[in-house]
């Protein structure tokens, strides 16, 4: 007896188990009770389908759909053998249910619509019961192009149904051959991906949507998204959004991730739990065809999801971006929380579901990459400045530092609803890696240690554009800036680095004042891309030997490039020399010069810079800000800079007050254009 209640067990088990991996494998769309009553349940029974007018429904033949006949006023499928089994190699991504709107109102209608409607859709169940699918989206589409009942008669009336083969679409490894969408299939797509939401229960809150809306500087961007069940409509706004402004979106790609493809979730390792897949934002047929893969091959599984390591492959595989976005879903943990010292990169958290409050997880996320977060009620770029006495104040809920140094909710009962996430919140061990390649390559860091000093003293520096004498000499100073802004990726407010070597591989004779370029940008988002800049404007030309650089050329650039920044720093050597200073008028926006090598009196050129453009002057162990130059300016008295004296000249220019440091300096201190300068030498 013992053992067959034993038995027993195990097949009730079993049978349990089975039935929730059923209902989990396929949520029905249509219920018995539904379909077997339709009148009773009629109103509700249509909301579950988009409704769409159109003149005529094309059936002319084309691979990817299979059109079911039932004739006019008929539900039984005549063509059913038309039909192949739904396999696993087949992702259905439609069903259209065609009827013609004869007459206008459905009210005078002989035949009972919804009755008809039921009996259609339960004989496409009869052929198929695999149908009966919420993954995909249910169409009616009314033909309005006739005026009578015989014009009625003649038209087509039945269910089609669009599908792909799994099989063709991941054949198809090279995208680069596929050519882009073209402008006029994108309102048919961008419809597509509207009737998918409202069949995903509608857009809700536009959040998403409006998110990116806003940001309409997010360009060259990487979009990243949840997708698993409840998170598609939400996700799909992302796309609609990118269908919907196609020609000047700044979306490239995007990544979908499912939380391990339906793998078991004792069996789901960190950083190696997979399930995430890429499209490039151009090819819009693809790009929806994917999210239908995707949610066909897994819908998530337990609670935690797999959100850095989706980020982490996102980027490995996209390098070339500018903008990192996460839409995620703020009542799921991130499971590989403790992933995050490997992205490198700022991170745009648009958290869906916040209404009781965001995931102390997603606003660690974005605190420790520098990046923002996105929720219903507010938007934050910059955390860390946001914090007063350890605390950060957001609308709907109050969070405190704790001793790792990451945010907890500070109310201890509503601590409570993000509990279950606390056991993956971990960064032990967190450690950024305190060199950069670039610098390690050529030499190693600097015993003049002057900019990453300076940037350390300035915390609140924020808004920064940072402009670099990228020359062979400077490699080691400049790219303190860029270590600096690596080992502080909470704190850092440097959004932008600029790159100057001097034009290139120009001989001297043929550079141009205001014309030499040799100027390169990368915003500070993206590590690696940061790392490529460095070698790109290296390989380009190091000005080698030379003493002499296109300073105010370069800042003038970068101030045109980003008249947004609050804080342009230029990082300069001591001991070259501006080449042309006499743009130094030009400046239009205060600029604070970081000066390095200073080995004897600090060049007049970089004070004047400092001065003229109403900014700074910064080294080792002194701050020299513009009122003081303002001041000496205005007065009879001298500046003194380290023991040396500086005074205005004829021009309204600081310059050495010693002659004999005038004779010696090889650096004009004018403005004054000479005949040779006129004529263009």
């Amino acid at each position: 007896m013992l053992r067959i209640i034993a038995l027993l067990k195990i097949i009730l088990t079993s049978i349990f188990i089975l039935s929730i991996s059923l209902s989990y494998a396929q949520e029905k769309k249509f219920s018995a009770e539904m379909l077997d009553n339709p009148t009773k349940f009629g109103k509700d029974f249509e909301r579950l389908f988009n409704l769409n007018e159109l003149e005529v429904y094309d059936t002319t033949a084309t691979k990817g759909r299979i059109v079911l006949n039932n004739g006019y006023a008929q539900s039984k499928i005549i063509n059913g053998s038309d039909w192949p089994a739904y396999s696993k190699n087949i992702i259905v991504t439609q069903i259209d249910v065609i009827y013609t709107k004869y007459p206008r109102n459905k009210e005078f209608w002989r035949t009972n619509y919804y009755s008809l409607l039921a009996k259609r859709v339960k004989a496409l169940f009869a052929l198929d019961s695999t149908l009966n699918c919420a993954d995909f989206e249910w169409n009616i589409k009314y033909q309005t192009s006739c005026e009578t009942e015989e014009e009625t008669k003649k038209m087509f009336h039945g269910i089609s149904i669009h599908y792909f083969e799994i099989s063709d679409f991941e054949e198809d490894k090279d995208v680069k051959n596929i050519p882009d969408t073209k402008a006029e299939d994108i309102p048919e797509l961008s419809l597509k991906v509207e009737n998918y939401i409202r069949s995903q229960g509608g857009i809700g809150d536009s959040m998403v949507y409006r998110t990116f809306d806003n940001h309409p500087e997010w360009k060259n961007a990487l979009v990243v998204m949840d997708w698993t069940g409840s998170m598609y409509r939400y996700g799909a706004q992302a796309i609609l959004w990118h269908s919907m402004n196609y020609t000047n979106s700044g979306i490239k790609n995007f990544v979908f991730f499912n939380d391990g493809d339906d793998t078991p979730d004792e069996r789901k390792i960190i950083g190696e739990t997979e399930g995430v897949y890429y499209a490039q934002a151009r090819h819009m047929d693809r790009l929806i065809k994917t999210f239908y893969l995707v949610g066909r091959k897994g819908k998530g599984g337990d609670d935690p999801e797999n959100d850095i390591e989706a980020l982490i492959r996102g980027i490995n595989r996209f390098e070339d971006f500018d903008e990192l976005v996460l839409i995620a879903d703020n009542n799921s943990c991130i499971r590989d929380f403790r992933l995050i010292a490997n992205l490198g990169v700022k991170v745009n958290v648009i958290a869906c579901g916040t209404s009781h409050g965001l995931n102390p997880q997603y606003v660690n996320l974005a605190y420790l990459t520098g990046g923002s977060v996105h929720t219903l009620d507010e938007e934050i770029q910059h955390l860390s400045q946001k914090i007063v006495d350890n605390e950060l104040d957001m609308k709907r809920l109050k969070y405190e530092l704790n001793n790792e140094k990451l945010f907890q909710i500070k109310d201890p009962p509503q601590r409570i609803r993000f509990s279950q996430c606390d056991i993956y919140t971990t960064l032990l061990p967190f450690n950024v890696e305190r060199k950069l390649d670039f610098i390690e390559k050529h030499g190693g860091e600097s015993n003049d240690s002057t900019v990453y000093t300076v940037l350390d003293r300035h915390p609140a520096w924020n808004n920064t554009s940072i402009i670099m004498d990228w020359t062979r000499n400077m490699y080691t100073q400049s790219g303190q800036a860029l270590l600096w802004h690596k080992t502080h990726p909470k704190t850092s407010g440097i959004n932008h680095f600029v790159f100057s070597n001097d034009g290139n591989r120009l001989a001297d004779n043929k550079k141009k004042i205001g014309k030499t370029g040799g100027i390169y940008f990368s915003k500070s988002n993206n590590q690696r891309q940061i790392d490529r800049r460095c070698e790109y404007a290296a390989k380009r030309g190091d000005n080698k030997g030379r003493k002499s650089t296109n300073t105010i050329e370069t800042a003038i650039y970068t101030q045109n490039k980003y008249f947004k920044t609050d804080e342009f720093i230029l990082i300069a050597n001591n001991e070259t020399c501006v080449r042309d200073f006499a743009l130094i008028n030009n400046i239009g926006l205060p600029i604070k010069v970081i000066l390095t090598n200073i080995k004897g009196p600090i060049n007049p050129q970089y004070i004047n810079i400092a001065y003229k453009s109403g900014g700074s002057l910064h080294t080792m162990d002194d701050d020299y800000y513009n009122y003081v130059f303002k001041a000496i300016a205005t007065s009879t008295k001298n500046i003194v800079i380290n023991g040396v004296s500086y005074n205005i000249n004829d021009e309204g220019f600081f310059n050495f007050q010693d002659t004999q440091l005038i004779k010696e300096s090889k650096c004009s201190i004018s403005i004054k254009t000479s005949l040779w300068e006129k004529l263009g030498f």
